[in-house]
């Protein structure tokens, strides 16, 4: 049992050495042509603001989302979106670099909301809010990289991979249903002609008269008509030759 605890905590403590974060930068808030283009952010008492001065903030988004300051305190989101400083179990999740601004929620939108000779900063607008971006900024002035939390990936692989079956289930079904109706459709076209031709044929053989009475196709009768000419010209032959020979 203690080999098997000790064994978990040590397979844990590999994990958050293994689980990489973006690399640590300065939070430079970007608005141009205003007094708040390249403020920087500071904790007042546990409050987030911007402002200048040395006491700066540097940061890093942590695997799982979370932004993390170089003084061990960590990025809380508050109900009306100020944001302020807290423990881990408290962080706020859903933080990424993205087209190298810092994102939240997907959005790189922050906002400024004026508080005496400095600005509180937050998350949501507000009517004294101003809209406001936030740069990450490296020690060398640069940019950093671009950076997603590993929750981030896995989720949108998930919707992803969903999505794709959903569309394949979806068009096998239509094959299924177009194969079905087209089987079907064909079989009708057929059954119908037959009993078109069937219907043609038996039409052509027998035909009835206005009085109800059926009669024999014209093609019947005509070889009838026919035969008997040709029996009553045979007879005819016959007694002409009888009729000579008595004279002889």
């Amino acid at each position: 049992m203690r080999f098997s605890t000790a064994l978990s905590v040590a397979l844990l403590a590999l994990a958050k050495m293994v689980a990489a974060d973006s690399e640590e930068f300065g939070l430079l808030s970007i608005r141009s042509g205003s007094d708040l283009q390249y403020l920087s952010v500071y904790s007042d008492n546990g409050a987030l603001k911007l402002g200048g001065g040395s006491n700066s903030l540097s940061a890093t988004v942590t695997d799982d989302g979370k932004l993390k300051f170089d003084d061990g305190k960590y990025a809380v989101v508050s109900d009306d979106g100020s944001l302020k400083e807290g423990s881990e179990s408290d962080a706020t999740t859903g933080f990424s670099i993205k087209n190298s601004y810092l994102n939240y929620k997907t959005s790189s939108g922050f906002y400024a909301v004026k508080d005496g000779s400095s600005y509180i900063f937050s998350s949501k607008q507000s009517s004294d809010a101003t809209g406001i971006a936030i740069r990450p900024t490296s020690k060398t002035g640069s940019v950093v990289p671009d950076f997603s939390p590993s929750d981030s990936n896995s989720s949108t692989s998930t919707t992803e991979s969903a999505s794709t079956s959903a569309s394949s289930s979806s068009a096998s079904e239509s094959t299924k249903v177009s194969t079905t109706v087209s089987t079907t459709e064909s079989t009708k076209a057929s059954t119908t002609t037959s009993a078109s031709t069937a219907s043609s044929g038996a039409a052509s053989v027998i035909s009835q008269i206005t009085d109800g009475q059926i009669q024999a196709p014209k093609t019947v009768s005509q070889q009838t008509e026919n035969g008997a000419v040709k029996a009553a010209v045979g007879m005819g032959a016959g007694a002409l030759a009888a009729a000579a020979a008595m004279l002889l």
